[in-house]
């Protein structure tokens, strides 16, 4: 985006989910961030001189509005241009007053710095958390002095959820360890270090054979006629007013409000594609997004095979069951869309599945199982009917085979059978006992 920052033109601007930049259409390189809390910065892209591509060296952040004006980052911003035109290294001329920078403005270096080496969705992660959990709590404090009480305290205040409490250790941990080799801190600063992360349990559910014929007959009703969607915006929006109608009313001398009456959950048939992405999510054990942008032209029919250039772990090819093969030769084209769930927006693919999701597992009395389960079961069902770790490995698209590893257990349960079958043979033979079956051999056991 880019217009002419004038002081009417930035207070006019308005807060999105995600930060954004407007570029001064006067000055180039100035330039100002809004983030979602409402908080402006401005900025300036330094430029190095000469180059085949002239390529960005650095981007200096020069305060925030209220802290400055507009007319004064702009000439602070237009001093940096000029010393950097005349050949002046400013970005090292900076380096001391660096340490006066806020853990805020040190955060929108860093995921300048990030973008494009890092994939998309981790870099929108890392601002979510920033912007959310890190900024409104310790963001005006300098980077330079920010101590391992400070992140403690942080941690401590989110333990009712460890794995947002650790995240965010996490990403602090590696904002310091990018700073120290900017020269933003000093090599003695780690406000992380020696902080104990709160224990996480891995969470892994499994259906029963009962479970997933429950969940086939929901997905062909929902299919078919529909289920209530009980998660709607419409529906939540009802709950939330008949909640409020409950609870006692602090002003006695107002009438009271006649409570909306809660609208009937809305039943009609599903998203056919909706419901095709977590038939395919079963049969495949692929990951959501894997799936919700599988391209048609990375399908070999043929060989029940599908090549993914851009996955969690890289470039991955992957090979697919029977099931799930003949759920994409029945599926329909859409004209105009190269993806296999193709969304509502022309040539898009499918980006939400939960509404759907939400309802055909409430229907089928699964509250408790998520999406990302029906990867585990794929993984268990394989686990417990003998496939290798290193062979699950591949068909799940694990780039190591420890990452597999906690389905091990699983892949126990036939030895453990088979070995409590054979002691007890034995120990009935140490008895005295005739097996049942007199006409038994021994039968070599194979490795």
């Amino acid at each position: 985006m880019q217009r002419k920052l004038t002081t009417k033109s930035v207070h006019a601007l308005k807060s999105r989910e995600a930060r954004y930049w407007v570029n001064d259409s006067d000055l180039p390189g100035f330039r100002v961030a809004v983030m979602p809390s409402g908080v402006k910065s401005f900025a300036v892209r330094l430029r190095s001189r000469g180059g085949r591509k002239n390529r960005i060296d650095s981007m200096q952040v020069l305060g925030r509005l209220g802290t400055l004006t507009v007319d004064e980052a702009r000439a602070k911003a237009r001093e940096l241009l000029s010393r950097t035109t005349l050949g002046e290294d400013v970005a090292q001329g900076r380096r001391e007053d660096r340490a006066a920078e806020t853990v805020a403005e040190l955060a929108v270096l860093f995921l300048e710095a990030r973008a494009g080496k890092i994939k998309a969705r981790t870099v929108t992660e890392y601002r979510r958390l920033f912007d959310v959990e890190i900024v409104p709590k310790i963001g005006t404090r300098s980077a330079r002095e920010l101590t391992n009480r400070d992140v403690s305290r942080l941690h401590l205040k989110r333990r009712e959820s460890p794995y947002t409490a650790n995240r965010i250790v996490t990403l602090l941990g590696a904002l310091y360890t990018w700073a120290r080799t900017q020269g933003f801190v000093p090599e003695n600063v780690h406000p992380t270090r020696g902080v104990e992360l709160f224990p996480e349990q891995s969470r892994e559910r499994y259906l029963t054979e009962a479970e997933t014929i429950r969940l086939g007959a929901s997905l062909r009703t929902a299919e078919k006629s529909g289920v209530p969607m009980d998660h709607t915006r419409a529906a939540l929006q009802a709950k939330r007013e008949a909640e409020r109608a409950k609870q006692p009313r602090r002003r006695k001398f107002k009438k009271p409000r006649t409570p909306k009456t809660p609208r009937e959950p809305r039943i009609s048939p599903s998203n056919p594609y909706a419901i095709a992405a977590i038939r395919f999510l079963l049969l495949s054990g692929w990951r959501e997004q894997e799936a919700l942008t599988l391209r048609w032209d990375a399908i070999d029919l043929e060989q029940n095979r599908v090549r993914l250039p851009d996955t969690k772990t890289g470039l991955s090819w992957r090979e697919l069951g029977g099931g799930a093969m003949q759920l994409l030769r029945e599926l329909l084209r859409v004209e105009g869309s190269p993806y296999v769930f193709p969304g509502t927006n022309q040539g898009k693919p499918l980006t939400d599945i939960k509404h759907v999701w939400y309802a055909v597992r409430d229907h089928a009395k699964l509250p408790d199982v998520r999406i990302h389960d029906l990867r585990h079961n794929f993984a268990s069902v394989g686990a417990q009917g003998g496939t290798s770790l290193l062979v699950l490995g591949a068909v799940l698209g694990h780039r190591e085979v420890s990452t597999t590893k906690k389905y091990a257990h699983l892949g126990e349960r036939p030895t453990a059978r088979a070995a409590d079958e054979i002691s007890a043979k034995i120990a009935a033979m140490m008895d005295g006992k005739k097996s049942k079956d007199d006409t038994a051999k021994v039968v070599p056991l194979r490795a």
